[in-house]
């Protein structure tokens, strides 16, 4: 790889290294972050099924950090209602075209902020809640490469420990991104391009998760609330404008 390539895809790096690092101190964050910024420098369908393997680099890396702290039986339950959405979502995928699949992302972070910041209802962690959440995680990760935001919101308002938190995110992230990459290849879509692109984000993608993780514990939440929010929210007016004057 030479030098010209590596420099072309800097921005992009620096993009992942970013999420990587926002991931690292919460155990998500990394897609629904890196998505809308990738989106800047890619096509919106190569972006999703860049997500995915960037995504199961990222769960791979962290699974050896905090796979003891997760809940099996809850990742079970889930994987249930994701695994029923996955035709659902793929038809959606296949029809939407780029700008309406950039709207749908775009749509969904922002519900998704308003949800996190403005809803408070504590969600019982029972079968029936986590197969729903599931498909809509399902839903939302097969059609725009970030399966997070309903479990971030159903997980953040139940009695889960921050730690449970983090190890359940990461090792769902990693069986649902095994079985969504399986899934595309079964139909048929080619991963070797989003493959090839990925490999000059890998190690931004490494330091960033290091760095995460290396600074937990001097990072205030409040602080780090802030600026996640207000990236997200900036990054979602900046695609809601590009749309429109498109």
């Amino acid at each position: 790889m030479d030098i010209t390539a590596w420099q072309a895809h800097l921005w992009p790096a620096l993009a992942i290294g970013v999420a990587a690092f926002m991931q690292g101190i919460t155990g998500f964050g990394l897609v629904i972050i890196a998505a809308p910024l990738l989106m800047l420098f890619y096509d919106p369908r190569e972006t999703v099924l860049m997500m995915f393997v960037v995504g199961l680099i990222t769960s791979i890396v962290q699974t050896f950090l905090v796979w003891k702290d997760a809940r099996y039986k809850l990742i079970g339950a889930i994987l249930v209602g994701y695994i029923v959405a996955q035709p659902f979502g793929f038809w959606i995928f296949a029809h939407f075209s780029a700008n309406q699949l950039k709207l749908l992302v775009s749509t969904v972070i922002l519900v998704s902020l308003l949800l996190m910041q403005f809803t408070h209802h504590e969600f019982s962690l029972c079968r029936r809640n986590s197969i729903l959440m599931g498909i809509l995680a399902g839903l939302c990760g097969v059609t725009t490469g970030m399966a997070g935001p309903p479990l971030i919101l159903y997980f953040a308002y139940t009695k889960m420990t921050p730690a449970e938190l983090r190890g359940t995110s990461v090792v769902f992230f990693l069986i649902s991104g095994i079985i969504s990459i399986g899934f595309f290849l079964f139909q048929g879509v080619s991963m070797y391009s989003a493959a090839v692109e990925s490999i000059y984000l890998i190690p931004a993608l490494v330091i960033g998760l290091l760095l995460g993780h290396a600074v937990i514990r001097f990072v205030s939440v409040k602080l780090f609330r802030f600026l996640i929010f207000f990236m997200l929210y900036f990054i979602c007016a900046y695609m809601f404008y590009e749309l429109a004057v498109q």
